[in-house]
């Protein structure tokens, strides 16, 4: 007889897994190139490395062995090299301007391996790599100042000039969109295309101390984002929005930028041509067919859907610019948008990828709490599932044959791992197996395997989970934790959360659903919340509580808490505003005032086009405060954490400080828990020791109140 030794999964557990992100295959697809990221604790960050796998053995080689974190490899065409990203250490002090000094470089090194080799040394960094079909260059993104066009990374040391050098964080900015949380402060400095110069000989004779010809392709007051070659390498295509007025418009567009092209300061300015637009490109990843006659992107052309419509396969001539809708029968929305994972990292590529022949596209569509590749025929849009199971895949490489993919899966009870199969024109093949990233840790702790249960909201049908406490007692009755989650117009899934199981192992039952607003059931049920938060999703996340209580025996439900980020911190104040028998409550990056929300938030303004249709706070005073939970909070009683960062661009952090002075205001228990240097992303990729103690404090409130 064995005794089960596996211990209860705890918040410093986080320092021991592994995430996985980023495959990239071969040409051949006979090697896979990955990003592993470990988590230092004595260090507080994160270290992240690329890996070489060997898809027919599984062998794996790390590719260097420099100290640098690394991301994004691309292989070159013919297969001898790989480019990827770096961010080199400094010790200048930073500038207001977040998105300059401190970005990412271009490196190469040889496949088989070696010393990388720098191509760049760009002021505003380089992202969004990718080489040109014939080998010889790579496209970029680098953030510029128009005026100045490139400049190199020595131009950011510190000025001797005493007003320079003690003014050098006062920020200037003229424009509406002047910040984005993750990324930082714009400045004047926009998003443009550059090409940089590979040169084999460079390499091979390690002069890492000369860095590669750099061109811009495109320089004016606009952003581009996802440039892609032509077949022929002749064209790059971008997508973005160059209208003076873009800032304050949802719209996209497809451009074509000549690759022959430069746009020095000196120059003109170069403006691309415009091809093709969309209301809304929530991916702007774009796949040029093979033959080069036609542009891939999804994307939907409503203008009052904003982040609630389907994301669909619209195909565009490259010449005429006409783009025709091939998935308009499909319900569903085509990409990744699974939201719920906490060691997830960057993820990966999940845009389309085109068959050789150009027949049909491979793509990832999203599915009642899942997601899958799935295969669309170029011309019926008729489609065909190649994964399937509870699970989510999230990013996805293919060999040039399209035969050989690569999928990045998780599982509620694993995080992301390498698998790979045979694409085949009947069914394909089965999934093998290529890394076990956290296998050491997995095999050590206990976890709780959730369980999927639906009920009936309204007129709704809503799917929920429940993730029971793995060591409850015989008889025992455990509190409940209604778990609200963020968005909307993403999708609650089966997917690994660290958090969920901490909760779990420390005795309570953790329920969260996939209420209306979210992807995965169709457009209608996304829709359906649309300038009305705070009433349908309201109900579906008290109605997903009440069903636990009723349906699991194990719930005690004189225990029920409640807890959620970004919108679902906006669902947790509007909960305990109306629903007086909670317990306790943890409001996480919250929404609490809708009225300062709007000229606070990075994409507030934006948001609320879709919400209120265009209307602003000054001229529609009355919806803007009897949709903030503020405005409904005079009889809250229930104990409330309230968690928030100082760098949050999306919920500002006065959204947290409101809610904390009402609530002292109120007499209500709270404590206020404020990270001074985090952004929203906190709970997913803050400083790490930053996420333990948040993990931490969740525990000792609900342990106080439940």
């Amino acid at each position: 007889m064995t005794t089960d030794v596996r211990r209860p999964i705890a918040p410093r557990d986080l320092f021991r897994f592994r995430l996985v992100s980023d495959p990239q295959l071969s040409v051949d697809g006979s090697m896979v190139a990955w990003v592993q990221t470990s988590i230092l604790a004595e260090a507080n960050r994160y270290h992240a490395r690329i890996h070489v796998t060997d898809v027919a053995s599984g062998a794996t080689r790390a590719l260097t062995s420099w100290d640098l974190s690394e991301s994004h490899p691309r292989w070159s065409p013919d297969g001898r090299y790989i480019a990827l990203l770096a961010t080199p250490k400094t010790d200048v002090p930073p500038a207001a301007v977040s998105v300059i000094g401190r970005g990412p470089q271009v490196y190469v090194v040889p496949a088989a391996g070696g010393a990388p080799v720098q191509l760049t040394r760009l002021l505003g960094g380089a992202r969004d790599i990718s080489w040109s079909p014939d080998g010889t260059r790579l496209v970029m993104l680098t953030y510029v100042d128009p005026e100045k066009g490139l400049e190199d990374l020595d131009a950011f040391a510190v000025p001797d000039d005493p007003y320079e050098k003690f003014n050098r964080d006062v920020l200037l900015s003229e424009r509406l969109h002047w910040k984005h949380n993750g990324i930082g402060y714009f400045g004047a400095y926009r998003r443009h295309v550059a090409v940089v110069t590979f040169n084999p000989r460079v390499l091979d004779a390690r002069r890492g101390d000369k860095t590669a010809p750099v061109r811009m392709l495109t320089r004016g007051a606009f952003d581009l984002s996802a440039p892609a070659w032509s077949p022929d390498g002749w064209t790059i295509a971008a997508a973005g929005n160059i209208a003076p007025d873009a800032d304050n418009m949802r719209k996209q567009f497809i451009y074509l930028v000549d690759t022959e092209a430069e746009s020095p300061a000196s120059a003109p300015l170069v403006v691309p041509r415009e091809l093709f637009g969309l209301q809304e490109m929530r991916s702007t990843d774009l796949a040029w067919s093979p033959d080069g006659k036609t542009i891939a992107v999804c994307g939907h052309d409503s203008p009052v859907m904003g982040h609630y419509g389907n994301q669909r396969i619209w195909l565009v001539d490259a010449a005429s610019g006409h783009g025709r809708c091939l998935t308009a029968h499909i319900d569903r929305t085509i990409g990744d948008y699974s939201r719920n994972q906490d060691l997830r990292g960057y993820g990966g590529d999940d845009g389309l990828r085109w068959l050789p022949d150009g027949s049909a596209l491979l793509g990832l569509v999203n599915e009642a709490g899942t997601t899958h590749i799935h295969e669309f025929n170029a011309e019926t849009g008729e489609n065909r599932p190649l994964t399937d199971g509870d699970s989510v895949i999230f990013a996805f490489a293919a060999d040039t044959a399209r035969e050989t993919i690569v999928a990045l899966r998780t599982t509620d009870t694993e995080p992301g791992d390498l698998f790979t199969f045979r694409r085949s024109e009947k069914r394909p093949g089965p999934m093998c197996r290529l890394t076990r990233a956290n296998a050491e840790i997995l095999d050590e702790v206990e976890l709780a395997q959730p369980q999927r249960f639906h009920f009936t909201s309204g007129e709704a049908t809503v799917e929920g989970w429940m993730i029971a406490p793995p060591r409850r007692k015989p008889g025992e009755r455990v509190p409940i934790l209604l778990y609200t989650g963020g968005g909307p117009g993403g999708m609650r899934a089966a997917v690994f959360v660290h958090e969920f199981q901490c909760l779990a192992a420390a005795g309570y039952a953790v329920v969260h659903c996939n209420q209306r607003g979210n992807q995965g059931y169709g457009e209608a049920f996304s829709h359906a919340v649309r300038g009305h938060w705070g009433d349908l999703d309201y109900e579906d996340n008290l109605a997903c509580l009440e069903t636990a209580c009723d349906r699991f025996e194990f719930v005690d439900s004189n225990r029920k808490g409640v807890c959620g980020g970004s919108y679902g911190g906006y669902m947790v104040n509007w909960m305990i505003a109306r629903h007086p028998d909670l317990r306790a409550a943890v409001s996480d990056r919250c929404m609490f005032n809708r009225y300062s929300f709007h000229g606070t938030s990075d994409m507030g303004y934006l948001l609320d086009r879709v919400e209120f249709d265009g209307r602003k706070p000054w001229e529609d005073l009355d919806t803007y405060l009897f949709r903030s939970p503020m405005t409904h909070f005079a009889t809250v009683k229930t104990p409330t954490l309230v968690v928030h960062s100082a760098l949050d661009h999306r919920c500002h952090v006065e959204q947290g400080e409101q809610l904390f002075m009402a609530l002292l205001r109120l007499g209500v228990p709270t404590e206020f828990v404020r990270f001074p240097d985090e952004d929203h992303d906190l709970s997913r990729n803050g400083k790490p020791w930053h996420r333990v103690f948040r993990l931490d404090k969740y525990l000792e409130w609900f342990g106080k109140w439940l």
